[in-house]
């Protein structure tokens, strides 16, 4: 009953801080606006996600979905993660790298008290006027205490087979993933995700 499901494709460490980013974006109508981006999270959450120069510029998908600075840049500019911000041209477009420029991931004592309980993330984006806006993100979407509904469920399914299988095929699955204790065979499953 304590599990939880990322509502992003990205690493769990980053999970709260891709929601806060999101969430920011009311606070700009352009990410020109954005001076700096200050991430205040655990010890761990940074060292697992924020530890080296490559994820200030990650050059391949593996490095991108484990980066904070990258997962807060493309989430300010685009509003989601998806699988295909992890691919050019997203890793080498020019204006998500300067934003992710200008992204600092700090380490919070009170974030580390709470490491065991959640991943909490303080993230402050102070703009080119002066202003400082700051949101608060304690349990990101998915976690048990957060947790996603069935809509956001079936959406982030969709986003993640959308590259696999067709519309059609991708909504047979659903109806009988959500039907599942109904079914009388489990291989219709397998059936249903065949490519």
């Amino acid at each position: 009953m304590r599990c939880f499901t990322k509502r992003f494709a990205l690493g769990q460490y980053s999970q709260t801080v891709a929601q806060a980013a999101v969430e920011a974006r009311s606070f700009f109508a352009n990410v020109e606006e954005i001076e700096e981006v200050n991430i205040r999270v655990s010890r761990i959450a940074i060292q697992v996600m924020a530890d080296s120069s490559d994820k200030w510029r990650p050059q391949t998908h593996e490095t991108a979905d484990h980066s904070m600075p990258y997962a807060a840049g493309v989430a300010l500019m685009y509003g989601t993660i998806e699988e295909q911000h992890y691919e050019d041209p997203y890793l080498h477009d020019k204006r998500l790298m300067d934003l992710v420029s200008r992204v600092r991931c700090l380490p919070s004592d009170e974030a580390d008290r709470v490491e065991r309980e959640m991943n909490l993330c303080d993230l402050e984006v102070v703009l080119k006027s002066g202003r400082r806006k700051n949101v608060r993100v304690e349990y990101h979407r998915g976690h048990w205490k957060n947790p996603m509904t069935d809509a956001e469920v079936e959406e982030k399914f969709r986003t993640l087979a959308r590259r696999q299988l067709p519309a059609a095929q991708t909504d047979n699955l659903l109806r009988q993933l959500w039907a599942l204790e109904s079914l009388p065979q489990a291989g219709a499953l397998i059936a249903a995700t065949r490519v």
